[in-house]
């Protein structure tokens, strides 16, 4: 399947595609457990990675592969970049390799693939094991940062810090930091 990059509008509660067509609607919405590959097809090559915890449109199923859109923003002077937030720079997916804007935020939905296996349907599930690893992880040498002492836009950078005192895997790293960024209310 080919890869789609939509510009998103929004009518009257519809999105619409750059070309006109309205999107499907979704079926259900599932998250992401772990770093996952996005796929331009059923078992294609990989176009980027999505962030633990992503929220994702099921847009429907071939075998063990499950068709996605994601809704998000294209970071601000980034090409391979979606935020779930323009101004929270939370990423939603990284390294993709579509078209992208190196201006200012820009809405975007992107269709692509999924393994099956690294859905969830709840994403408290997905923030209760990343809650056990930063207190597990971060825990054993400090006293734990309340989640909200920082916003979303500090958590990075703090935890770059400390990530290889901790002895963080990048897929920890990238649970743990999803996690203290969405959970910092700011």
């Amino acid at each position: 399947m080919k890869q789609h990059v939509l510009a998103a509008a929004f009518i009257a509660g519809v999105c619409i595609a750059a070309g006109g067509s309205p999107l499907p609607a979704a079926a259900a919405q599932q998250f992401t457990t772990a770093v996952t590959p996005l796929l331009d097809g059923a078992g294609g090559k990989s176009i980027g990675s999505l962030a633990p915890g992503a929220a994702l449109d099921v847009v429907g199923q071939s075998g063990s592969a499950t068709h996605v859109t994601l809704h998000g923003w294209y970071a601000a002077g980034s090409t391979a970049i979606v935020d779930t937030d323009p101004a929270k720079h939370i990423v939603a997916l990284s390294g993709f390799t579509g078209h992208g804007t190196a201006g200012a935020a820009q809405a975007v939905t992107i269709d692509g693939w999924v393994a099956t296996s690294a859905l969830t349907g709840d994403v408290q599930t997905v923030w209760k094991a990343a809650a056990a690893l930063y207190a597990q992880k971060c825990g054993q040498c400090h006293a734990l940062q309340p989640v909200n002492s920082y916003s979303a836009n500090q958590w990075p950078a703090i935890l770059k810090t400390q990530a290889d005192n901790a002895g963080l895997d990048p897929g920890e790293t990238a649970l743990i930091l999803t996690y203290l960024q969405v959970q910092s209310g700011h």
